[in-house]
């Protein structure tokens, strides 16, 4: 087991701390910059050995780190990490032709990936989506001795912007206590479920879709979400979530007014490398983070616990 040199906690209004590890020095370089003229405190690291003591030592927010570095690999970088005590949000960047890799690391329980050549939109977008998640993180809660349960009901529009804010909230009132890595996980796979339900479900955005609006960039995907949101019976539209927590599991409910969609064949495909496209992606993502995920048919319900 490794033992962090621990650095003192930050509060949640504090900057967040980006560490890129990259070898490519114009990559890293050109990171930082987006990073920074963002508004974002950046750390980088050319090789892996230095990349992990800047983690221990510097306790960075997010992580970029990349598979394919000297002196320890990505995934070695990661399997310590996930070892310590300090969780951060890790995003693997990886080239064309390395998928099995990148399957490989998110087993190991990264929390996304981007693919190479990355748009300065495509690294802003990830930080940003995880923003909330790490303010919430800083200050995670328990239940009270005198607490046996707790139950909660969430109601949300279909607005893809208040998903981080409500998952943060939602594992908050399940209290995972300081277990960041609990904490963590189930933060980020609320993420994607909700995700899911609003644009998947709700605005009955197919993946597709979705990819022809990432391609075309210039905002629209943004665009595409109005354009659904200019429906008043999509507008209308809420995903509810129900919440249990005990001292022993959390468990969520998520449900969306959308059609469904054909579950079983997108779990089925979960073990291919075809799961690094967009179909099944969050899916797959937050899989990793539960100990049950079940879908109810016909795809518009789904059940996730996690075991404290």
């Amino acid at each position: 087991m490794v033992t962090d040199t621990l650095a003192p906690d930050r509060g949640a209004d504090e900057p967040i701390v980006i560490a890129v590890i990259e070898d490519d020095p114009h990559i890293r370089e050109a990171m930082v910059r987006i990073l920074e003229g963002a508004g974002y405190q950046c750390l980088s690291a050319e090789d892996g050995e230095t990349g992990l003591r800047l983690i221990r030592d510097d306790r960075p927010d997010l992580v970029f780190l990349d598979v394919q570095i000297p002196r320890m690999d990505g995934l070695t970088v990661l399997r310590h990490v996930r070892e310590g005590t300090h969780s951060p949000v890790v995003v693997i960047t990886t080239a064309y032709g390395t998928e099995n890799t990148a399957i490989e690391a998110l087993r190991l329980r990264a929390d996304d990936y981007l693919r190479k050549p990355m748009l300065s939109s495509d690294i802003l977008r990830t930080v940003e989506k995880y923003r909330p998640v790490i303010s919430a993180m800083r200050a995670p809660t328990m239940f009270p001795d005198f607490v046996v349960s707790r139950e909660c009901d969430v109601e949300m529009a279909s607005e893809i912007r208040r998903v981080p804010e409500v998952a943060a909230y939602l594992v908050q009132e399940a209290e995972m206590g300081r277990n960041y890595h609990k904490y963590h996980s189930c933060t980020l796979g609320l993420v994607e479920l909700l995700n899911n339900a609003v644009e998947h479900g709700n605005l009955g955005i197919s993946a597709a879709e979705k990819h022809r609006a990432l391609e075309a960039g210039n905002d629209s995907l943004t665009k595409l979400y109005r354009d659904r949101l200019a429906n008043p019976v999509i507008r209308r539209r809420r995903v509810r979530i129900h919440m249990t927590s005990t001292r022993e599991y959390s468990e969520w409910i998520i449900r969306d007014e959308g059609t469904g969609f054909p579950w079983r064949d997108v779990l089925a495909r979960l073990n291919t490398a075809d799961l690094l496209g967009l179909s099944g992606r969050g899916i797959f993502l937050a899989r990793l983070q539960f100990d049950v995920l079940e879908y109810q048919d016909p795809g518009n319900c789904v059940r996730v616990r996690k075991n404290k």
